[in-house]
């Protein structure tokens, strides 16, 4: 493990972010119809278990598994609480009738690149295995992941292009993240959430590296395959985060390899939009979501499974 500079302010910030419990603003303001109770699960990978939250649909059609998404929750690789990601998870269990698992993973200062990138890695072959033991067809697996976890996503498509495997049906990236060399980004707005002071605690919690910074896992921007590797690809940002170029950037270089791309913007909003008010903002997001899903697994079930 590389030994971090000491800066005193960043290590106290790390520990607290690792420690924080969040609650989005429109969790209860959703409309969701009645789910079974949540589950949990403990998932091995290379770098230890791993703990996983479960929600599922209500039902679902009695000849088949209903299909899975892995959603891979944000927090700057400081946060370790999947749940924060819950009203998302319940919505689509509830909307698209799919299972949601909710895998945590490690992050700094306990950890640092490249642990989460191979853990998530790790969890998606397993969810993709382990579908007939667990309730899910884990052929139509749906990849989501919110900033950091947006990260993580594109990292499982880099790593299952590389290694092999199945692909997943399709990817959610929401406000990703795409370059952990940079901590200079700035917004429109005149206090962004992502501003330059938390952009460069979060490269020195996780990737302390600087000559590692710009390898294909830390930063996919800098990857050349990654438009071989993705699925068909939901990005949706915020126009005043400072990782909104980002973004943008990513859905066109996607869109250029002929990748099927949707890009939507967020007018006025900024990073942590997905989780606050107002309501009816976040549900048009959400909808959005079932619907690009939706229309993947339709596709699915004309044209196959995704290749190997």
């Amino acid at each position: 493990m590389t030994r971090r500079p000491f800066r005193p302010l960043f290590w106290s910030l790390s520990q607290l972010g690792s420690r924080v419990r969040f609650t989005p603003s429109v969790a209860g303001g959703l409309a969701t119809i009645a789910l079974p109770a949540e589950t949990g699960l403990v998932i091995p990978t290379r770098h230890g278990p791993v703990r996983a939250v479960v929600v599922r649909p209500a039902s679902g059609p009695a000849d088949s598994d209903p299909p899975v998404v892995l959603q891979l929750h944000g927090g700057g690789f400081l946060n370790r609480y999947p749940e924060q990601d819950r009203h998302i998870a319940r919505y689509l269990a509830s909307r698209l009738g799919a299972v949601v698992v909710l895998p945590d993973y490690s992050t700094a200062p306990g950890a640092q690149y490249p642990d989460a990138e191979e853990e998530m890695d790790d969890v998606a072959r397993w969810v993709g295995a382990s579908g007939r033991t667990h309730g899910w067809d884990g052929s139509r697996l749906l990849l989501s992941g919110i900033s950091a976890g947006s990260k993580l996503a594109i990292n499982i498509c880099q790593q299952i292009h590389t290694s092999g495997g199945v692909r997943p049906l399709a990817v959610l990236l929401i406000v990703p993240v795409t370059d952990m060399s940079r901590t200079d980004r700035t917004s429109p707005a005149r206090r962004p959430v992502i501003s330059p002071f938390v952009q460069r605690l979060v490269a020195w919690a996780y990737v302390p590296d600087v000559t590692r910074r710009r390898e294909a896992l830390a930063s996919p921007r800098y990857d050349p395959s990654v438009p071989l590797a993705m699925p068909p690809t939901l990005i949706q940002t915020a126009e005043y985060d400072t990782l909104a170029t980002e973004g943008r950037e990513l859905a066109l270089s996607l869109r250029a390899a002929g990748v099927p791309v949707v890009h939507k913007t967020y007018a006025e909003a900024d990073h942590g939009f997905y989780s606050q008010k107002p309501v009816a903002r976040v549900d048009e997001m959400l909808g959005e979501i079932v619907d690009f899903f939706a229309e993947r697994l339709t596709h699915s079930r004309v044209a196959g499974p995704p290749p190997a």
